[in-house]
């Protein structure tokens, strides 16, 4: 899987401290996955241990895809 990231996904990661390695390891080892019209919602643990959600272009018909990341969020 390779993963590529948006300026906004960039930024957002940059303003909330988000490491590629926890985008990493939300999209390889998530506890959710949630697909929709726009794209999809993994929610999965990052680096530290703290959930992280992680939002991808579509399509991600399969987990195993390529991804777009569209932005990131430290779950609250």
């Amino acid at each position: 899987m390779q993963i590529t990231y948006t300026y906004h996904a960039r930024q957002r990661m940059h303003e909330r401290s988000v490491r590629e390695g926890d985008v990493e390891l939300c999209l390889t080892k998530y506890v959710e996955r949630v697909n929709g019209s726009r794209g999809c919602r993994y929610r999965g643990p990052g680096l530290s241990g703290d959930m992280l959600k992680v939002w991808v272009a579509p399509p991600d018909y399969d987990p195993a895809d390529d991804k777009v990341v569209k932005s990131v969020a430290w779950e609250v």
